[in-house]
């Protein structure tokens, strides 16, 4: 199917990645990829055209780092430390969930995502293959994991986990090539160093993303370096062969400069989670320094319980303001770079390059943000009010491969009241 976008301001960007702003184009669809963008004079032949006056298109955006299913434990342990959140509230409830509430928890997460704007999600938590089997279903563009746990160096614990680790890269399809997988360290902390070096020799030949939590608090950073005669969680990585295959870690909020320079040079990517972070007084990611190094950067949500939403124009707009105030200087990052962080570098982050631009022969991720409420006008500059003024509301289409996911408050592939009904359900027996 042809599908023609007109009457609408387009974000595109060039060869070089730099932004361009259309006001009097059209952006045609071919199947599962942009086929054009130009004069409506020029534009092929489509099948349907569809008016999007007032609006702009812009690329879809890239949760780089969530725990979707954790949308029924959405603020559950406010106000508690992470290493107390943990073990005291999180953990406990975790121990209930059965794979049919991953699945539930995991519909409720797209249908906030869609709503506000995300194509492209990492999703870490247990059962991959049922989260895995939703976000296919739904038609979203998504990494699963098996997450990497090893809590003893004599005896494997949990038993199997490497295995279910690898099976998982290696079993996984997906006819449409939306959903992928990738290995997951949890963490340096919850994983030993044997379990760590498997991983990154199975990876030599395997070679896909590997997602890990990377230097969240000092805590965990200070006591890295006691286990591990002075190294830091990426210098210890590094020693285990893991940043031979692209890496991208979240959080980063305590990396130091040799951090950042291993980082760069392997093709490690750091993911900012500015709300989680804050919540949790884990502090603020060096972003400009890791920016600097050369680092590429990318945003993620975290879970609901520790942010609580998967709203990623929030997170921009707090990423933004946060670059600001901790580098003390208010010309850090531009309004283009936390885009970018939330779109194009997201997904190199997580392997790939055929999405988070609006151009020519890339994948139709398009989202539609209207600019008809009174926040949204004057707009002078279309990058600015789309990280400083625009809401996850303001979203009123959601496409992923070319088809429309989303659109004016309907879902096409999920059934909204069914899905509420079945999260009653799950919350119901794990909170009794």
């Amino acid at each position: 199917m042809k599908l023609k976008l007109k009457n609408c301001i387009i974000l595109a960007t060039d060869e070089n990645g730099n932004f361009i702003v259309y006001k009097h184009e059209v952006l045609c669809v071919d199947n599962d990829k942009i086929s054009f963008i130009g004069p409506d004079s020029e534009a092929p032949v489509c099948d349907i055209e569809k008016d999007m006056k007032g609006a702009v298109l812009m690329p879809g955006l890239v949760n780089a780092h969530c725990h979707g299913p954790m949308t029924l434990l959405r603020g559950v342990g406010s106000g508690l430390a992470l290493q107390e959140w943990l073990e005291t509230a999180i953990f406990p409830v975790e121990d209930k969930l059965k794979p049919i509430d991953i699945e539930v928890g995991e519909k409720l997460a797209v249908m906030e995502m869609l709503a506000s704007g995300t194509t492209y999600v990492s999703e870490m938590y247990d059962f991959p293959y049922n989260s895995g089997k939703i976000l296919s279903e739904t038609g979203m563009r998504a990494n699963i994991s098996r997450v990497g746990l090893s809590f003893s160096e004599e005896t494997e614990i949990p038993k199997g986990r490497f295995d279910e680790c690898v099976e998982l890269v290696k079993n996984w399809k997906d006819p449409y090539d939306r959903v992928r997988a990738e290995f997951c360290l949890h963490s340096e902390y919850l994983t030993n160093e044997g379990f760590v070096r498997r991983i990154a020799e199975v990876n030599k030949d395997l070679k896909t993303t590997v997602n890990i939590h990377v230097s969240e608090t000092l805590r965990e950073h200070e006591e890295c370096k006691v286990r591990h005669n002075g190294l830091t969680p990426i210098q210890y990585l590094e020693k285990c062969g893991i940043l031979d295959n692209r890496t991208y870690a979240a959080h980063c909020v305590w990396v130091e400069e040799e951090d950042r320079r291993i980082m760069a040079a392997k093709g490690a990517s750091a993911i900012h989670n500015p709300s989680s972070n804050c919540k949790l007084a884990s502090g603020f990611a060096p972003v400009k320094d890791l920016m600097d190094a050369k680092v590429n950067v990318g945003i993620g949500t975290d879970g609901t319980a520790s942010n609580n939403n998967l709203n990623m124009f929030e997170e921009m707009h707090l990423a933004a303001l946060l670059i600001k105030c901790v580098g003390k200087d208010a010309t850090l990052g531009s309004a283009e770079e936390i885009l970018k962080m939330a779109t194009v570098n997201g997904a190199k982050a997580m392997g790939r390059d055929d999405t988070g631009e609006l151009r020519v022969g890339k994948k139709a991720d398009i989202i539609a943000v209207s600019m008809d409420k009174p926040h949204m006008f004057p707009a002078f500059d279309i990058p600015n009010i789309l990280v400083y003024s625009a809401q996850a509301s303001d979203v009123i289409m959601t496409m992923v491969d070319g088809k429309i996911l989303y659109e004016n408050g309907e879902y096409t592939t999920i059934d909204a009241e069914k899905v509420k009904a079945e999260v009653r359900e799950s919350i119901e027996r794990i909170y009794n």
